[in-house]
């Protein structure tokens, strides 16, 4: 019997539609979904079930800016029915319940845990090629990925960068896991070491790049693997920020009061100063800079003068809350950010083991709660009660929409998937 696949729009109950009907424009045999009236600030989510009376489950997400869209679905073989659901994700409380409600489940990706102590190099060969849940990373600070799904770990205290492939296992990708520099002449990435490499970016390639904070270097590794030094920091100590151009024309990255802007014309200038103590840094898809003062519990938006605006964050580790205006909100030690496709940001805070959203209103929401010391909830809807997280160092987003967090000193990388969650 030939499959088939039918194709429904519906509005779940709390992912209402308001003006306009949500409508499939085109489905061809290759995946490729077309759609017209969605929200300009929402979600789409595609269902699946063997007949019409369901049980019905997501099996794609997508954020959507524009009322039309095109994405691509992973079609089955078999017969089945689709559906396509809307939801609007602008900045009000509903809009925020909908956006909390488009990822599901947490999970530990990375990381074992067991050796509880700071400062140390707990890596072992056998850790290579083996489950990355298996292996003890070593105070790691930065989790990011490619477009094909692996992730690349800032290793710290390890002297490396691995990756976790989208099977779960771990490689060292640069760095020979002992402290050092061996110049800036290119070669292979598993052959030049690194010291204490504290941030990273990673384009969609799989080319990232490294905050060599010992060598004061920034450190570019091809697709390849082959490591040259894209720049170093000259006079400017190296922090944790770090961002890249896919072009490479332009850098930032954090010196501990400061943030440092490089071009390949005009080298190293100082772009703003007086910080606290920087964490990390972003650029936004409006290309503008967004920082996060570690020391100063506060996150700036940077203006092309120089000039800095606050954007979230007190200037205390106190006050505000969950559904409060950011600006009144204590975020203790805020050191991670990222931005949402909707404008909003996901801030991680360090000293108060949390992720926030800042949504487009300007109001900021508990996200994923945490405190010092807590590793628990995997296999679990995100948002249970609980606490889930312990010292986030920085949070991102993947390709896919899932939801990386760098966690703990006992060093865990977690992660949240961008589907809505089925109990």
């Amino acid at each position: 019997m030939n499959s088939f696949v039918c194709f429904l729009c519906v509005a779940l109950s709390s992912f209402s539609l308001s003006a306009g009907q949500l409508v499939v424009t085109a489905l061809d045999r290759g995946g490729n979904l077309s759609w017209s009236n969605a929200f300009s600030n929402g979600v789409c989510t595609v269902e699946t079930a063997d007949t019409l009376a369901g049980p019905w489950n997501p099996v794609q997400n997508v954020f959507t800016s524009n009322s039309v869209a095109t994405v691509q679905i992973g079609l089955s073989n078999r017969s089945g029915f689709y559906r396509l659901a809307a939801a609007d994700i602008s900045g009000t409380p509903e809009g925020f319940n909908n956006l909390a409600a488009s990822w599901s489940t947490l999970t530990t990706i990375a990381g074992k845990g067991e050796v509880r102590r700071d400062g140390l190099n707990n890596w072992q060969p056998q850790f290579e090629g083996g489950l990355a849940i298996e292996a003890e990373l070593s105070r790691p600070h930065f989790a990011m990925s490619d477009a094909a799904g692996n992730v690349y770990i800032a290793d710290k205290d390890a002297h490396a960068i691995r990756k976790v492939t989208p099977e779960g296992r771990l490689f060292t990708v640069a760095g020979t896991n002992i402290a050092g520099d061996d110049g800036n002449s290119p070669g292979p990435a598993t052959q030049r070491r690194l010291s204490s490499p504290n941030g990273l970016w990673v384009r969609a390639d799989g080319t990232f790049y490294v905050l060599d904070t010992g060598n004061e270097k920034i450190r570019r590794v091809d697709a390849n693997g082959q490591m040259t030094t894209l720049f170093s920091t000259g006079s400017f100590v190296p922090d944790r920020g770090l961002w890249v151009s896919d072009d490479e024309t332009e850098a930032y990255f954090s010196a501990i009061t400061s943030v440092v802007k490089w071009t390949p014309a005009a080298g190293r200038q100082v772009v703003a100063g007086g910080f606290v103590e920087l964490g990390n840094l972003i650029v936004n898809p409006a290309g503008q800079l967004v920082v996060t003062d570690r020391g100063g519990h506060t996150v700036y938006l940077v203006q092309a003068d120089g000039a800095v605006s606050p954007i979230a964050g007190n200037g205390d580790v106190f006050g505000g809350g969950d559904g409060s205006p950011a600006l009144e909100t204590g975020l203790a030690g805020v050191r991670g950010v990222w931005p949402l496709p909707n404008g909003g940001y996901l801030l991680a805070t360090h000293k108060g083991s949390q992720i926030w959203y800042l949504d487009t209103a300007g109001i900021i929401h508990l996200f994923v709660d945490g405190t010092g010391g807590a590793h628990s909830g995997d296999g679990e809807y995100f948002r249970t009660p609980g606490f889930k997280i312990s010292e986030v160092r920085s949070v991102a987003l993947d390709y896919q929409g899932n939801i990386l967090i760098t966690e703990s000193d006992y060093g865990f990388v977690r992660k949240i998937e961008f589907l809505r969650y089925v109990p």
